[in-house]
């Protein structure tokens, strides 16, 4: 089945058109008619809610490489000509590697793609460009795919069975497993998953890769790769991080930052892992910035994950191989008819107890708490650890301080104060410092995603 789904605000996802056949659709055309056809008209005529009138325009289109290329009608993300928003060419070593942008690289633009001017890059003018639609800029580059499936996902096979310049010992890929164990069930309950040894990295889901970016890796990973290997892995995690940050002042500040680190990331990549590394998501990393300044929103606006997640929700509707469409379009009909769209809740997080693992967060002035006791009134006595108590987790590439990641040595240096739940602003995902030994403190994580959904 191929869906095209849409999503708008707060709003689950839903369906707009549901195909389905023993391979992809063919030709895109026919595929997407429909959809432009309706679309037209709603930009057109709007949409009246009550006495307003809305109007519709496309914010962005969210899906994989593969995809996006089927949309676009250009090349596939493993030709010289790959990259979506610059010229860059691609050398073959074994694949197609395109490295970081040289001086006579230019942006693909909007004019000359829509007149077929790259010959290289496309193969024939797309549906969506024949109806008026751009398809360079408003095609947003998925980190879930581009990043968690991609480039985390290669980084850490090249660390297990890549070549020897960059191949972990079996003692080395020990204690990560270990550490990786003795990590499960220290994840807030906000976490689908939790930490799984690198022996089960083949069935790793794109929410654990994330996870493993964002808050266990740099735990795992300390002291036992190389300071070259450890520091090329921050850069990606402080970079994607920034790119994360649901405060708009914040993250517009540190962009160029971001942008900087990503550019060192795709430069240094050969040296590390060899010259077979830097394919595609390698590259596109670089531009990755770019959507996030363009879109005005952290990558999370942008992201395919809840579209993922609606996935499944749309197979358990298929309970036999027989007319799949009309039973999705029945289960769909009987919920409309039975509850409303619920919207997603802009909460980030779902669960608040004393729990060690549920009881962590951060204040507005970057204070930390520990929740002890919850009253019914909502107020809450809290351990308050303030942020001058606290260390740098790292301090290369940048100090972890600025993305409010702090090492606790002791806990217990706190002050006790009531507090309310709404001064709680996010959750933090606190770790043991090293996992599976004796008690060498916390490392503090604020948590950047938002809830996974199973």
């Amino acid at each position: 089945m191929w869906p095209i789904l849409c999503s708008f605000h707060d709003f689950a996802p839903f369906i707009v058109a549901l195909c389905c056949g023993k391979a992809k659709p063919s030709p895109v055309k026919d595929y997407l008619s429909d959809f432009l056809q309706e679309f037209q008209q709603l930009m057109q005529d709007g949409i009246v809610h009550g006495e307003k009138a809305l109007q519709v325009t496309v914010k962005s289109f969210v899906c994989d490489a593969p995809a996006r290329s089927f949309l676009k009608c250009i090349k596939n993300h493993n030709s010289y000509f790959a990259c979506e928003r610059c010229t860059v060419k691609g050398t073959y070593v074994g694949r197609v590697v395109l490295g970081a942008t040289s001086p006579g690289v230019v942006a693909r633009s909007e004019a000359d793609f829509s007149r077929l001017a790259y010959k290289d890059h496309q193969i024939e003018k797309s549906p969506l460009t024949l109806a008026g639609i751009p398809c360079v800029q408003p095609f947003a580059l998925d980190y879930m795919h581009l990043v968690c499936l991609g480039v985390v996902r290669r980084m850490l096979h090249y660390m297990q069975r890549g070549p020897h310049t960059c191949r972990l010992s079996f003692q080395q890929r020990s204690d990560i497993s270990d550490k990786l164990k003795a990590l499960n069930g220290e994840l807030p309950s906000e976490f689908a998953w939790q930490p799984r040894t690198l022996l089960e990295l083949d069935r790793w889901k794109a929410m654990e890769l994330r996870q493993f970016l964002l808050y266990t890796g740099p735990v795992v990973l300390r002291k036992v790769v190389s300071h070259a290997v450890y520091k090329h892995f921050l850069s990606l995690m402080v970079a994607v991080s920034v790119l994360l940050n649901s405060d708009d002042a914040d993250r517009k500040e540190h962009l160029d930052y971001a942008r900087e680190l990503l550019m060192y990331y795709v430069k240094k990549c050969e040296a590390i892992y060899g010259n077979t590394f830097a394919v595609y998501n390698v590259h596109s990393l670089i531009h990755l910035p770019d959507d996030v300044e363009h879109f005005n929103c952290s990558l999370n606006g942008i992201s395919c994950f809840p579209f993922e997640n609606y996935l499944q929700t749309l197979k358990k509707m298929v309970r036999q191989s027989r007319n799949p469409i009309a039973q999705v379009a029945k289960r769909l009909a009987e919920l409309e008819n039975s509850t409303k769209s619920r919207p997603f809740t802009k909460e980030s997080f779902t669960r608040l107890s004393t729990r060690p693992r549920d009881c962590c967060f951060i204040l507005q002035n970057k204070d930390y708490v520990f929740v002890k006791e919850m009253h019914e009134d909502g107020t809450l006595v809290c351990d308050v650890l303030h942020q001058c108590k606290t260390e740098s987790f790292f301090t290369d590439p940048c100090d972890s301080k600025l993305l409010n990641i702090v090492r606790v040595r002791d806990i217990s240096r706190t002050t006790h104060r009531l507090i309310s739940k709404q001064q709680l602003i996010r959750k933090v995902v606190c770790l043991p410092a090293n996992p599976g030994e004796a008690d060498t403190g916390f490392i503090l994580f604020p948590m950047l995603h938002e809830i996974e959904r199973n």
